[in-house]
């Protein structure tokens, strides 16, 4: 009896066991299942990494071909900038010779018309001297030849004596029209004259000084304002003679109905000096003969001592130094000259 207890517990024990194996087995063949599913899922997995290394490694080298043209391209832009601002550079230098050429063309056009005007005023020049010529110098050299012929013929002493004054005369007045010529001619191609700061107040005290005479004999008032402009940058020689021919002239022509009054005066104007010298003299119709006023040997009054050479010459001299010169007047009224020198300093 207790053998087959043993025996059933023994068959018991061993079923047992054989579920245990049984149980053991499949749970070997889930675990096999499921290490197999891993295996294939690390290989997946192991898949995808390599795509995704294969992909990042594709990115990395887009990135670097991305890279790559942005630095090309960069550098393509450095250089169309560079030759932008080389360009630019060239159109500038181009529009600045193209302005010195224009300039050159315009400073060259100008200088014509100045030459051409020059060479007008040199005809026109030319035309008086040829006058003067003709004229002035014809008829105290007809003179001479007529009175040298008369001292050949005659035998009488005192006629003779006479004669010979007489040549002394027109040989004289021939002599002082040569020096007048010579004088106009040495303004006007004199090259190596300077210009010098010049005290108007000196200069106007040294005219009246050396005028003292006339001034006394005719009472005259003269006075000098040079207040608002005291120096002149000009040729002191010119000076002189300029200061001297208009206030003599005022002098000259002074109304016989009046105490002469005379004001020479300065002002600036812009970058020239204007000085003016005014009277209450005996004037002149400029509408008559204003065309005629600078020209040589040209009067508008009866005077002994007018020869129609102080105002030709005081042109002359400053037209040389490119200024100008013109005149207000009122027959029986006055006149007032005015002299513009240009280009003075401040």
């Amino acid at each position: 009896m207790d053998y087959i207890n043993e025996l059933a517990a023994a068959n018991k024990k061993i079923e047992f066991l054989c579920q245990e194996k049984e149980k053991r087995a499949d749970e070997l063949v889930i675990a096999n299942l499921e290490l197999d599913y891993q295996s294939k899922e690390k290989e997946k997995r192991a898949d995808e990494l390599i795509i995704a290394n294969l992909e990042l490694a594709f990115q990395k080298k887009e990135k670097k071909n991305r890279a790559d043209e942005l630095l090309i391209a960069n550098l393509e832009l450095e250089f169309q900038n560079e030759e932008k601002e080389k360009r630019a550079d060239e159109l500038a230098i181009a529009h600045m010779e193209l302005t010195f050429r224009n300039e050159e063309k315009e400073k060259s056009t100008a200088e014509l018309i100045q030459l051409n005007k020059k060479l007008t005023v040199q005809k026109v020049q030319l035309e008086d001297f040829f006058k003067i010529v003709s004229h002035n110098l014809r008829g105290p050299l007809n003179n001479i030849f007529m009175l040298v012929d008369e001292i050949s013929e005659t035998e009488e002493k005192s006629e003779m004596a006479t004669l010979k004054e007489l040549l002394k005369v027109s040989t004289a007045i021939l002599n002082e029209i040569l020096d007048e010529l010579m004088e106009s001619l040495q303004v006007k191609y004199d090259l190596e004259i300077s210009s010098k700061p010049i005290d108007l107040k000196e200069y106007f005290m040294k005219t009246c000084a050396a005028l003292r005479g006339q001034l006394n004999r005719s009472k005259a008032l003269i006075e000098g304002d040079f207040v608002a402009s005291p120096v002149l940058f000009f040729p002191p020689k010119y000076v002189r003679s300029i200061m001297h021919n208009l206030i003599s002239n005022s002098l000259k022509y002074q109304s016989p109905l009046r105490r002469p009054n005379i004001r020479v005066q300065s002002k600036r104007e812009g970058n020239n000096i204007v000085l003016s010298v005014a009277d209450n003299g005996l004037g002149m119709d400029l509408t008559k003969h204003g065309k005629d006023l600078f020209k040589i040997r040209k009067v508008f009054h009866t005077h002994p001592d007018a020869k129609g050479f102080g105002l030709y010459i005081t042109k002359c001299q400053i037209e040389s130094m490119n200024g100008s010169i013109w005149a207000e007047s009122v027959l029986h009224a006055g006149s007032t000259f005015f002299v513009s020198f240009n280009n003075q300093p401040l």
